[in-house]
């Protein structure tokens, strides 16, 4: 089919902001040539997506760049979910006995989570990984199988995968192995279907969250039962998640979650980048290509601690990658409230672990400040997705609720009788009252005082605060 003949269309907004569609338009008297200064010609490339961030060009520095640039011509997927895909495999195969850095006096190693969300089930979240993992199993097969698993469901089962050795002293005073543990503890863990552990977190007395975060923290994992203790000293789990915006939005509803385990995670809004009827060619990756990963790689497991430079670049930047961490260390560090806060409050970490990822690949033994630059403008498309995605969502059930029927009200507003027939008067006043205090008290919500029905009434009602 020549280049040109297909076009798509759009329809522009109603003047009130709202939805229409072609029917609209021509129930308002539009002609047949009015609908066509809305099309353009189909190229095939690129979709535009309005919601979607930005990834910025510093994301695509050296080999990790090189490499999406070479498989995204042949994919749906997004450039930026395959990006992510390969950074969590690359930190994954680094391993804990490889690159780090230290903070304070603690080691951080390169593993990192990520979750892609996609606005709908046709993201192509699954494309973008299998494009890594088929990348992966040239560079390292034994790897891809042996140290990659599914299947998030509970503390026990997680920790099980990376066990210790586990021994007992016999009836002749001899050292008995009981189990003799994984030697490789490196474990990748993809979950597809990533509402489903999120599902279980949420459940009172579920350790899963718990030894996700110990995992991410670099501690030491324990599940101690009277007939199967367990524990992992050195593990290194990496967990990378497939979602839908709307099971997200569903499940990662409380604060309290956020501050627990999403801010282990970078969440990662992404879409089909074009369409490919008969998809792309598989493996468009150079044989250089592979090699040089391959060989940076297996440098990073031998690399030991990998600083930031403390030498000005002379060409390009006339700052080092220190001077630069300070400059942006404060607001990265930097605190808000409601539900964005507490996912978004380890940006700092998340920014130091890829950039380290990025040295990695570059085999070089300091993180320099294209390296850190490309970790900032991976954080950065991270914290743009949060941001689309929960919104103003406060991480409070109630007062998440009352936000959004006064979105939906507009200038129409709530009287307290409304918003506590929201909860169909089944919620105690106090409470209510507690959260509308919370809402005024943050300035997201504002309480106004008007002319009521009766004489000498005044009524108060609740807008929110853009209003």
């Amino acid at each position: 089919m020549p280049k040109g003949l297909v076009k798509i269309g759009w329809c522009p907004a109603s003047p009130n902001g709202g939805k229409q569609g072609v029917d609209d338009l021509l129930v308002k008297g539009a002609a047949l040539e009015d609908l066509e200064s809305y099309l353009k010609p189909f190229s095939g490339l690129e979709l535009k997506q309005d919601k979607k961030p930005h990834l910025a060009k510093e994301a695509y520095y050296g080999l990790a760049g090189q490499i999406i640039n070479k498989i995204l011509p042949e994919t749906e997927a997004d450039p930026a979910a395959l990006l992510t895909s390969l950074l969590i495999y690359c930190g994954t195969y680094i391993g804990s006995n490889g690159a780090y850095f230290v903070v304070e006096g603690d080691r951080h190693y390169c593993k990192d989570n990520a979750v892609l969300v996609g606005m709908t089930a046709v993201g192509r979240k699954g494309v973008s990984q299998g494009r890594i993992e088929e990348l992966m199993r040239a560079v390292d097969l034994p790897f891809v199988i042996d140290n990659q698993t599914s299947g998030l469901s509970t503390g026990e089962g997680l920790v099980n995968e990376v066990r210790d050795k586990r021994t007992k002293i016999n009836e002749e005073d001899e050292i008995e192995v009981i189990d003799e543990g994984v030697a490789d503890k490196r474990l990748l863990v993809t979950e597809a279907e990533f509402a489903s552990p999120l599902t279980l977190m949420r459940r009172e007395g579920n350790t899963l969250s718990h030894i996700v975060r110990n995992a991410w923290d670099n501690r030491q994992l324990r599940f101690i039962t009277k007939s199967n203790p367990v524990r992992s000293t050195g593990s290194h789990i990496s967990i990378l998640g497939h979602i839908t915006e709307n099971e997200l939005k569903m499940h990662l509803t409380e604060e309290k979650l956020g501050g627990g385990i999403a801010n282990r995670f970078m969440f990662m809004l992404v879409h089909r980048s074009k369409i490919l009827p008969h998809g792309g060619k598989p493996d468009p990756v150079p044989e250089e290509m592979k090699r040089k990963l391959k060989d940076a790689l297996e440098w990073g497991r031998e690399a030991g601690e990998i600083p930031l430079s403390r030498e000005p670049d002379p060409v390009q930047h006339h700052i080092s990658a220190c001077e630069l961490w300070e400059d942006i260390y404060g607001p990265l560090s930097e605190g808000e409230k409601g539900l964005i806060g507490s996912v978004i409050s380890r940006g700092y970490a998340h920014v130091r672990r890829v950039a380290t990822i990025y040295a990695v690949l570059d085999r070089s033994p300091v993180v320099e400040v294209d390296h850190l630059l490309a970790g900032l403008a991976v954080w950065q498309y991270a914290e743009d997705s949060a941001r689309a995605i929960f919104g103003t969502l406060t991480g409070n059930s109630m007062e998440d609720q009352i936000l959004e029927e006064l979105e939906f009200r507009g200038e129409e507003g709530l009287s307290k009788t409304e918003i506590s027939d929201l909860f169909k008067r089944n919620t105690e006043a106090q409470k209510i009252n507690a959260a509308l205090k919370n809402l005024l008290d943050d300035g997201r919500v504002v309480r106004r005082t008007e002319e009521g029905s009766g004489r000498g009434r005044k009524a108060v009602r609740f807008y929110l605060a853009e209003i």
